[in-house]
């Protein structure tokens, strides 16, 4: 545990002296709670004596009140202190977390699934927080107390401390025991709860796919067959831990059974006092609830391990396209180049792109068509740096390889529409306006009108305030990609990607958006992947993707003149529209 507790080492480093005053102001208190029995074994023996007077009475009480006044000015002391170093710790684990989750690349939301990345950034960075400050300063203050009292009551009596406290270690065997058993267990808990939460969120974000195919009874027994799962795992260690409290009471009472036995010898050979006796069994109260606290904060550091284990797991974890050390700048570009482009999905060896051979220049607008399936996505894809590239040389902006600049330059020369159109559970005016960027020339009305979105303004509930719902389910597919695009046009980037964006409109807005974009986007560079061909007919270069090869390429008029692909798919495609009409 020791080691897991460096990756935190940085914030005991900062709040050093408030672990070091939460520390003696916890020692503090044991002290008071010590000089408790002490205090009332000398009343019996005062009263015993039968030397009890008023003025004696009042020292003794007054002595008392003093000790409880203090320890519970201490007390509040000490829980501001850890409450502090708790709560912050906990803000600046989430900060990290998430910070670190938004450095990686996409190779890693592959391998850790939202439902268990929302678990390990809920409840496992709040049992991470917990056992750094309130597990750790209970596990000291329970060893404190062991040690104290034990040491108090060794002076009263040596022989009665050894004979009483011989049952106490059978507890530990129990907890060496146990322990293992139920870290296993409580792994699997955490396991099987990041698969049901993420079950949880697809039944949620598919909730309009659920209901379209009449599949809720299905998904109903799906989520609760994971959840009895769960609860099953989850109580065979609840019954486990419960053995500890039964287990704790019985070895303490056998303890208790033998310092009256014992102590009771000890006064009949008058070898030890009735006060003498009453302290060491108040002591030894305080000494065997710790001994019981002691293996439940076991029981708890081993499942917080699992909890402390994941989260680190995130934080450190570094991005699969890390930046040089000496990454340059870059905002603006006169080419970019893919020289005998070959690329595989990580973890496969099926290339999807082949010697590809391709350059983009600025200013210039781009078609890219194709099957589906023959790579035009992960084509686009590479301009995103969301994958590591094998051959730096492939790939060139400017005549230098696409890793020598910063990751996050490069993505900022990038406006992106997707295929699937992420929407926040916001207005319809905020969903736009996380696209805006600081240099960006476009206001929102415009963006809006190049989108063609402002006729569906008015239909809207609210208009630009409509909240659209959590992944925009309170709009059409249409509305959704022109809002998708209208928040693309307001980052006004250098280049404008968008995959397939236009196949949710009709022939109209199609043709609308693309005379617009001649507008909005003069001189700047503009990629267009599209199924529908009129979509890229007034690009200035048009590339026929096959199979991860370029299999056709030149402008609308040449490629209609080669009559293969293009042509005969074109031919197709107008003849469905004009049998349409």
């Amino acid at each position: 545990m020791i080691k897991r507790f460096a990756s935190i080492g940085w914030y005991i480093k900062k709040y050093w002296w408030k672990y070091i005053l939460t520390l003696v102001l916890s020692g503090c208190i044991i002290f008071c709670e010590i000089k408790i029995p002490e205090v009332i074994g000398d009343a019996v023996n005062i009263i015993g004596l039968g030397q009890i007077d008023y003025k004696t009475l009042i020292s003794l009480l007054s002595f008392l009140i003093t000790i409880v006044i203090v320890k519970f000015i201490i007390s509040i002391a000490k829980s501001i202190c850890l409450g502090n170093l708790f709560h912050r710790l906990f803000y600046q684990i989430k900060i990290r977390f998430m910070k670190n989750i938004l450095l990686q690349d996409a190779d890693y939301f592959t391998v850790y699934h939202p439902g268990d990345l929302m678990t390990r950034a809920t409840s496992d960075t709040f049992s991470m927080a917990n056992v750094s400050t309130h597990l750790i300063f209970g596990l000291i203050t329970v060893i404190l107390t062991i040690v104290m009292t034990a040491f108090s009551m060794i002076k009263l009596n040596f022989l009665l401390t050894i004979f009483s406290i011989i049952p106490l270690p059978f507890i530990f065997i129990v907890v060496v025991t146990m322990r293992p058993k139920i870290s296993d267990n409580w792994r699997l808990v955490r396991k099987k709860d990041s698969i049901m939460s993420n079950l949880a969120m697809e039944s949620v974000q598919h909730v309009k796919l659920i209901r379209a195919f009449v599949n809720e009874k299905q998904d109903f027994n799906k989520l609760k067959n994971a959840a009895e799962d769960c609860y099953y795992t989850e109580r065979k260690s609840v019954l486990m831990q419960s053995t500890f409290g039964p287990t704790f009471r019985f070895f303490t009472n056998i303890s208790q059974l033998v310092a009256y036995g014992y102590g009771a010898y000890l006064i009949i050979n008058q070898r030890l006092t009735v006060g003498e006796l009453v302290t060491f069994s108040l002591l030894l109260n305080q000494f065997s609830g710790p001994m019981m606290q002691l293996g439940n904060q076991v029981a708890q550091f081993a499942q917080s391990a699992i909890s402390f284990d994941r989260v680190v797991e995130v934080l450190e974890a570094k991005p699969e396209i890390p930046d040089k050390e000496n990454a340059l700048p870059i905002n603006e570009f006169a080419k970019i180049e893919f020289k005998n482009y070959t690329f595989a999905y990580p973890h496969t060896d099926l290339a999807i792109l082949k010697g590809f051979d391709l350059t983009i220049e600025s200013g210039k607008s781009l078609g890219i068509v194709g099957k589906t399936g023959s790579g035009k996505t992960t084509l686009i894809r590479q301009l995103l740096r969301r994958f590591p590239v094998e051959d730096e040389n492939s790939l060139l902006i400017n005549n230098l390889p696409i890793d020598d600049y910063k990751k996050v330059d490069i993505r900022k020369m990038v406006a992106y529409v997707p295929q699937e159109h992420l929407l926040f559970a916001r207005s319809v005016k905020d969903n736009i306006l996380i696209g805006k960027s600081e240099n960006s020339q476009i206001d929102l009305d415009y963006a809006i009108k190049m989108a063609d979105f402002a006729k569906d303004i008015a239909f809207l509930e609210d208009g630009l305030d409509t909240i659209v719902g959590e992944y925009g389910v309170t709009l059409s597919g249409g509305q959704k990609q022109r809002l998708s695009i209208a928040r693309a046009l307001i980052k006004d980037a250098p280049i404008l990607i968008l995959d397939d964006s236009l196949s949710a409109v009709d022939g109209t807005t199609e043709a609308n958006i693309i005379h617009n974009l001649k507008e909005i986007r003069m001189n700047k560079t503009n990629i267009i992947v599209a199924h529908r061909l009129t979509a890229v007919e007034a690009c200035d270069e048009i590339i026929v993707i096959d199979d991860g090869k370029i299999v056709e390429r030149g402008t609308h008029q040449m490629l209609m003149a080669n009559k293969g692909w293009y042509y005969s798919q074109y031919i197709i495609q107008e003849m469905g529209e004009e049998n349409n009409d």
